[in-house]
């Protein structure tokens, strides 16, 4: 009998100390085995994202207001929890009245007399969540699960792999940056794609924290600029903004969009090729050129993305466009750059890079691919944080592809780009266009209390409507330098 009774009094105490231990760890805690946070509040099968810092619960609406919401609602059996001074109905559907966006809403979360109170904030925004155990580094990728909660969506979760991006300058900020590939299983090696925000599958994604862009919309805004040049061969990334979180902690406003990479383009071959200038230290810029290229997948400034270098290396089809740029004749260039080059292409990245005053685009930050050895290269933009800041009334800026092009007018170089600059200002670069692109991406920010949370976190002093007024001025003035320009061209 004694035998019986102590078993039992060790069975109730374990069991209270499980129960005190799920009470403990309802909030701030680790992850599980699958990386998945605890059940603090489901709303509609969406997770509410938690901030131990400030107490909060956020939770993405399509709408800025919803008249009497009801919602499917769930939270941990063993608690009670009051909304708005309203007892919820576990696993229920409850109305939780008339909610609207950034407005907190007092939630009391009650379990054994214990009172946790709690402010539940509706955004219009979407929530990435990443869940990981370990610090994430530069490299090498850490192991995380990945959650977002759209709007108007279900859930999607993954295991991916995920490390910090950016060059030495970048990875010293605050707030960092993440590059990261979704996986199939919780090993790193098993990598696969997916698709976010109905975009085409990728399988790797970036979470831009735009932190040197006060305007927190360069980036969205200059490539959904590019987007609307009228071409086929305009490819891009369609950048989105989401709030992050890095489990329970609140890391502000990213941009999450798809890499440009094989994938993306369709490159599926290996005569089909893919460099990515990385720096200013080669010379990207066709300022000089060389044969005496590696066999490794970097040289001079470049990184060759396609095809894998681990299986082929091919400087080749670059080094020749480089000796053309930059020790051809004038004659041997005249005679050849239109075979290696898409020059209509070319011409609209030269506008648009200077419509936007990209001057950190000129050698790095772009990308040079052809579907085939046979193809001419095509040029694709990349990376507009740097974008929009120069004097709306600085010259034309130039590289010595540009400049040479300019000077010798091969195929009438001169008057096909002034007549495409008059033809895209009657179209994708009226001002009209322009200022609507950027009112859309600043609508979505002023509209959520991102910023406020942005300042307090990163304690930055933003003043997103001056900002986003600004830069609306600028292309403005930016709009008719380019306009007196191309007159006198």
């Amino acid at each position: 009998m004694r035998g019986f009774l102590f078993f039992i009094s060790l069975f109730l105490l374990l069991f209270s100390l499980e129960s005190c231990y799920k009470e403990e760890v309802i909030f701030d805690v680790e992850s599980n085995n699958s990386l998945e946070l605890p059940l603090i509040l489901r709303i509609n099968n969406k997770d509410c994202a938690y901030d131990y810092n400030q107490n909060t619960l956020r939770y993405p609406i399509q709408k800025d207001s919803i008249i009497s919401f009801e919602a499917f609602i769930e939270f941990q059996d063993y608690s009670e929890v009051i909304f708005n001074n309203q007892s919820l109905k576990n696993n229920l559907i409850n109305n939780l009245g008339d909610i609207r966006i950034n407005k907190q809403y007092e939630i009391k979360i009650i379990t054994n007399n214990t009172v946790k109170i709690l402010k539940l904030v509706f955004t219009n925004l979407p929530i990435v969540q990443i869940i990981t155990p370990s610090r994430i580094y530069d490299d090498p990728k850490s192991l995380a699960r990945f959650v977002i909660h759209l709007p108007t969506k279900s859930t999607i979760s993954s295991y991916i792999g995920i490390e910090q991006r950016g060059g030495w300058e970048t990875l010293q900020l605050p707030k960092k940056s993440y590059s990261f590939s979704f996986l199939n299983s919780n090993f790193l090696n098993d990598i696969t794609d997916y698709s976010v925000f109905d975009l085409e599958q990728n399988t790797y994604w970036i979470l831009d924290g735009m932190y040197s862009d006060n305007a927190r919309l360069r980036n969205k805004v200059a490539s959904n600029i590019w987007k609307e040049i009228p071409g086929e061969r305009h490819y891009g990334i369609n950048p989105n903004f989401v709030e992050l979180y890095i489990n329970n902690e609140h890391q502000g406003l990213y941009c999450l969009s798809e890499n440009i990479n094989a994938e993306l383009l369709l490159l599926s071959n290996n005569d089909a090729l893919l460099y990515k200038a990385i720096g200013w230290s080669g010379p990207p810029c066709f300022e000089t050129s060389s044969q005496d290229f590696p066999s490794i997948e970097r040289w001079d400034g470049w990184v060759q993305k396609h095809p894998n270098p681990n299986q082929i290396i091919n400087w080749q089809p670059l080094a020749d466009l480089r000796d053309l740029i930059v020790e051809s004749s004038d004659e041997e260039f005249v005679l050849h750059i239109n075979s290696l080059i898409d020059i209509d292409n070319f011409i609209d990245y030269y506008l648009f890079l200077n419509l936007i005053c990209a001057k950190d685009n000129l050698g790095k930050n772009i990308f040079l691919t052809k579907e085939s050895l046979l193809e001419k290269f095509i040029i694709i933009p990349w990376d507009f944080d740097k974008t929009f800041e120069s004097s709306g009334t600085q010259p034309i800026v130039n590289n010595n592809l540009y400049r040479r092009l300019s000077k010798l007018d091969p195929d009438n170089f001169n008057k096909r780009l002034k007549g495409r600059w008059i033809f895209l200002r009657n179209e994708a670069f009226q001002a009209s266009n322009l200022l609507a692109i950027i009112e859309e991406s600043s609508n979505q920010i002023q509209k959520s209390d991102i910023i406020q949370i942005e300042n307090e976190k990163w304690a930055t002093t933003i003043n997103i409507q001056a900002e986003h007024e600004n830069l609306m001025l600028w292309i403005v003035a930016r709009l008719n330098t380019m306009d007196n320009y191309y007159q006198n061209l």
